[in-house]
């Protein structure tokens, strides 16, 4: 796998776009919302999620649902696809339902070796491409999948990447702007008090001198011989 650089800031991704397209042997399936097949090969778009892009890791999930007969020929329904990529390797989720049984979330049901996959990067997006990546079943997967044979899948994603960093200046920088929003009425709120307690202490000072001056008696002047 071709990855990309190290950044002096980690950065995070959204994926905008993302397609899938298995040579998964999967013949007479009924595939449902995103998900669509012709010739064995079923193919997931509109794929979302997040992704690390220096090793690169992260998931992608797609809508849609594939109905078929298991090689254990039970009916059994996939759901909620997901391809889990870390580094040079991948896994394929589903939600198994067999027909009779309890849900199995996010079965993980085939490895797929991503070592060739081809990692650029224009601006702050980035690219995944790979073609040919290798697919085995699971343990799980050779139970529950279709009899057919794994064959190769093609991957392509395009993600747009934020720094770490900047987004937490941009938080560090709201947060200063709200302490201040909330100091400046409290500095008011402070004058205001400091205010009222040099008038209150005024005001008590002014009564103390004005009893006093009517507890003293007055002076009579003595009469003129």
């Amino acid at each position: 796998m071709t990855a990309l650089p190290a950044h002096a800031a980690p950065r995070t991704c959204t994926v905008t776009e993302a397609k899938v397209l298995w040579d998964a042997g999967a013949a007479d399936v009924q595939p449902t919302g995103s998900v669509t097949a012709a010739d064995a090969a079923l193919t997931f778009d509109g794929g979302a999620g997040v992704l690390e892009p220096v090793r690169p890791s992260g998931s992608l999930s797609f809508d849609g649902t594939v109905a078929y007969t298991s090689a254990a020929g039970v009916e059994t329904t996939l759901s909620a696809p997901t391809l889990v990529i870390d580094g040079g390797s991948g896994t394929l989720l589903f939600d198994v339902q067999p027909e009779g049984t309890e849900l199995i979330p996010q079965a993980a049901l085939a490895e797929v070796d991503l070592r060739a996959v081809a990692v650029s990067e224009s601006g702050d997006t980035i690219n995944l491409d790979g073609v040919d990546a290798q697919t085995d079943a699971t343990a799980d997967g050779s139970d529950l999948l279709w009899a057919g044979t794994l064959g190769d899948l093609d991957l392509t994603v395009t993600a747009d990447c934020t720094t770490i960093a900047d987004t937490a200046v941009v938080e560090e920088e709201e947060q200063d702007a709200a302490a201040s929003g909330i100091l400046v009425p409290l500095i008011v709120v402070g004058i205001a008090a400091t205010v009222t307690v040099v008038l209150a202490v005024g005001s008590v000072q002014r009564r103390k001198r004005n009893s006093a001056r009517a507890a003293q008696p007055e002076t009579v002047g003595d009469p003129l011989p």
